[in-house]
């Protein structure tokens, strides 16, 4: 006799059908049904924003401490750090570990409750012994029509005006950037920074630790970062601070002497020349010469006369397919050789057999088909450079380049330090990006916060969110700001410093036993912080936890 199976029926409900929402100011109700970009529900979002003000419950504000690798996006909601309510005792944040005459930032959220009226908020730092700048970080609205892989929030921090003050409404929170620097000849040891962060009638207040170490002399320029920068409409001047500004974040102005030659008056190329080497830099590049160039004669006599064509190059004709290879980029080389010996060229390009013969430096992508990062890193001919920039064209992709680390404003930060963290592991000699100052947002920037959704225009292509630039120009058009990618490069080849530092003392055999097999370990970034260049740990923390070890090791 058949057996029959008697089911019930069986009826699944939304979560939400079974849960009221709370009583939030209209502005949250917008956001009750959300997650944030790692995919967090509102609801728990607003558990944990509460949880700020629980031992002071009737607080206006809360102060929020995080690191600096990480972009704080402008959702209050959003905030992921450590937070304490104004009126509570100070929040004691992590203690952070720095290297003598290096910078440590640390950034401060200014998160006001939920419902709070408009109000503006004043931040003070102190550090004994240190330099602190403070800069408040601007959020832009990137353009909707890029294409690659970003989470997803339209409002990003980039711009920095060195400003203490913010203005705050609705479920916006106000993000400062913090700098901390110590003189080269600084003390060693434990360093207590005070924070307090105040609307006028309440006051929030955090320490910040940092223990500084002793590393050595460090020489953040001695692994060259350069990029492009030009003087547009720019005074003398405003070009030298712009410089100024580069060089202090460790970024070389490699073009700066583009354009400035005078045979008949050399002191303004050799002006700037002498200004920019006191302030660091290093590798300089001068104008491209013609067939049959008088003027580039004379300035090819002076650079060899001073003794300067050891750090001088020239950029030979860029991103070549085959065929501008062989007839342009080869008999440049050809001619650059035989007219101007000692004279070095430099080009982006994929590879192309004979480059050995066609340039004295590749740059290319860590993309690139013609690119294997092992088999590259001894490349000694020609010298090995990496470029990062979001749009190279004449090329083809052994990997998606949308999945290595990048420069874009909507890039995690974790990618732009961790860049230089894989160009240095993998033998590339010097990194350039594209580039300083090629804005594509208008003259309304200021005003709109909007980048521009135009398409690069073929045979480029696609929207690239921050491709250009790392720096702004300031709301008067007078000066130049920067911007928070540039800040976290900074760090990045900071970073960089103190590895070959430390590289120095074992080699000298300074440091010898355990204390040298443990730090030779903490060197080699594979595979605990990055696999190859399109697999590595995503969480921030990891790299700053391997930095950290370097540091508690010495």
């Amino acid at each position: 006799m058949p057996t029959f199976l008697a089911f019930a029926p069986i009826i699944f409900l939304p979560h939400a059908a079974n849960a009221a929402g709370p009583d939030v100011p209209e502005a949250e109700k917008a956001l009750l049904d959300t997650v944030d970009p790692w995919g967090l529900a509102f609801s728990d979002q607003l558990a944990r924003f509460r949880s700020y003000f629980a031992a002071s419950p009737d607080a206006p504000f809360a102060i929020g401490i995080t690191h600096d690798l990480v972009k704080v996006w402008p959702t209050k909601y959003w905030f992921r750090g450590e937070a304490v309510a104004a009126g509570a005792p100070a929040l004691r944040a992590r203690e952070r570990w720095a290297a003598v005459g290096e910078t440590q930032a640390f950034q401060v959220a200014v998160l006001p409750r939920v419902g709070a009226p408009e109000a503006t908020y004043t931040l003070t730092v102190d550090a004994p012994g240190a330099m602190v700048e403070i800069s408040r970080e601007v959020f832009v609205k990137t353009s909707p029509d890029a294409t690659y892989p970003r989470f997803g929030s339209d409002r990003w921090p980039d711009p920095l005006l060195p400003e203490n003050t913010v203005t705050v409404s609705g479920t916006d929170c106000g993000v400062f950037w913090v700098d901390v620097t110590t003189p080269e000849d600084g003390r060693p040891g434990a360093m207590e920074c005070t924070v307090s962060l105040t609307d006028g009638k309440a006051t929030a207040s955090a320490v910040v630790p940092i223990h500084w170490v002793s590393a050595g002399r460090l020489d953040p320029k001695a692994y060259p970062f350069v990029a492009w920068f030009w003087q547009r409409k720019l005074t003398d001047a405003q070009f030298r601070d712009l410089c100024t500004l580069a060089l202090k974040h460790h970024v070389q102005p490699i073009d700066a002497l583009k354009g400035r030659w005078d045979s008949a008056d050399p002191s303004r190329f050799d002006s700037l020349r002498d200004f920019l080497v006191s302030r660091g830099q290093r590798i300089f590049e001068v104008d491209h010469p013609g067939d049959d160039d008088p003027k580039f004669d004379s300035l090819y006599a002076h650079l060899k006369e001073r003794s300067w064509l050891a750090n001088t190059w020239v950029y030979s004709i860029d991103e070549p397919d085959e065929e501008t290879f062989r007839t342009q980029n080869l008999p440049f080389k050809e001619m650059l050789a035989r007219k101007y010996p000692g004279l070095k060229t430099y080009v982006a390009s994929d590879w192309h057999e004979g480059m050995q013969q066609a340039t004295d430096a590749w740059m290319t992508d860590l993309s690139s088909s013609g690119y294997d990062a092992e088999a590259r890193r001894s490349l000694t001919e020609p010298q090995l450079w990496h470029y990062y920039c979001h749009l190279p064209i004449h090329w083809q992709e052994r990997a998606p380049l949308v999945q290595a680390p990048n420069m874009q404003i909507d890039n995690p930060a974790l990618e732009h330090r961790l860049a230089l963290w894989m160009s240095h592991y993998y033998g590339a000699k010097l990194v350039f990006i594209w580039a300083g100052n090629s804005y594509t947002f208008g003259d309304d920037f200021w005003r709109s916060l909007t980048l521009d959704s135009k398409p690069s225009g073929f045979p480029y292509a696609g929207v690239h969110n921050g491709n250009g630039w790392i720096v702004y120009p300031s709301p008067d058009g007078q000066s130049t700001l920067a911007s928070l990618r540039l800040k976290v490069i900074r760090d990045g080849l900071e970073d960089i410093a103190l590895m070959e530092a430390v590289r120095a003392k074992l080699s000298a055999g300074a440091i010898k036993g355990a204390k040298a097999a443990e730090l030779e370990k903490l060197l080699d970034p594979r595979p605990g912080v990055f696999v190859h260049p399109h697999y590595w740990d995503h969480l921030p923390e990891t790299l700053l936890a391997r930095r950290e070890a370097i540091l508690r090791a010495l």
